[in-house]
């Protein structure tokens, strides 16, 4: 399976370069078709509170608007520069309604490509965003840190391996990257909670990939009772000098409609690589 089209969200923070690259240099080495879109809000009240003077409102507001179109703008030349397909979109509506629509346009395409919520336009609520389109979209995301290094994908990839739907939706997903990459390794017995064997699901993960011309390795973790999952995955993943992360995304609350589980948490806001997440 290759990509044949991306959708990028882009804004006007620095981060946002580094999705501009990543994006462009996927699409050129897939042949893929890219979307970029920016939001342009059209009422700021809930997040400036309503003491704001309508003026002073509307300035704000066309400032947005602008940092959105210089935004798709800069994407635009480095995708002409790169002979790379793509289309630009300004999406306009509320703060609310946005993470909505761009999860609708996800679905449309092969893959989204987000940043990590902290590096994201205030403006935009970024966790929103990224549960409605990991969990809403019914595609696997990218999510891109403000540096992420080679931002053609990876040479080396880790595999958080639990046994699970939701890992092993996001090693479909992700075969693309898998089948280009030097080294794959399978970080087997992620989760205290899981009711399967992931050592022998492990193994049999890694003869399914080899049938796809995959060659990876599984490595068993053996995690103590209470510990942090999340931050020994991401030092695993260090150890063995990874490009990219693919991971299942889990959300566990069944009181609000998207909320992230601790472990998809801890992943999203201190990765240092991109991660590669599906539901």
């Amino acid at each position: 399976m290759s990509f044949k089209d991306v959708i990028v969200y882009v804004d006007g923070t620095e981060a946002s370069k580094a999705r501009d690259g990543l994006a462009v240099a996927l699409a050129k080495a897939q042949g893929a078709h890219l979307v970029a879109v920016a939001f342009a809000p059209q009422a700021l009240m809930p997040l400036y509170g309503a003491d704001v003077a309508f003026a002073d409102m509307s300035g704000v507001l066309e400032g947005v608007r602008a940092q959105g179109e210089e935004a798709l703008a800069r994407f635009k030349s480095a995708a002409d520069a790169a002979g790379v397909s793509h289309e630009t979109r300004l999406m306009h509506g509320t703060s609310d309604e946005f993470p909505h629509d761009f999860a609708a346009a996800a679905r449309l395409a092969d893959l989204a490509i987000l940043g990590q919520p902290r590096d994201g336009d205030p403006l935009v609520g970024q966790y929103a965003l990224l549960e409605r389109c990991l969990f809403a979209s019914g595609r696997p995301v990218l999510i891109v840190p403000a540096a992420p290094g080679d931002l053609a994908g990876g040479d080396r990839i880790v595999v958080a391996w639990d046994g699970s739907a939701e890992a092993a939706r996001a090693v479909s997903d992700a075969l693309a990257f898998l089948k280009a990459a030097k080294r794959v390794v399978l970080l087997a017995g992620l989760r205290e909670d899981s009711r399967h064997d992931t050592g022998v699901s492990a193994d049999g993960m890694v003869a399914h990939l080899a049938r796809h011309g995959v060659k990876a390795e599984a490595v068993k973790v053996t995690m103590s009772e209470g510990g942090d999952v999340g931050r020994l995955l991401l030092s695993r993943a260090k150890e063995l000098e990874a490009d990219m992360i693919v991971m299942g995304a889990f959300h566990h609350s069944r009181w609000r409609e998207f909320i992230l589980g601790g472990v998809t948490l801890t992943m999203l806001e201190e990765a240092t690589i991109p991660l590669f997440m599906a539901h």
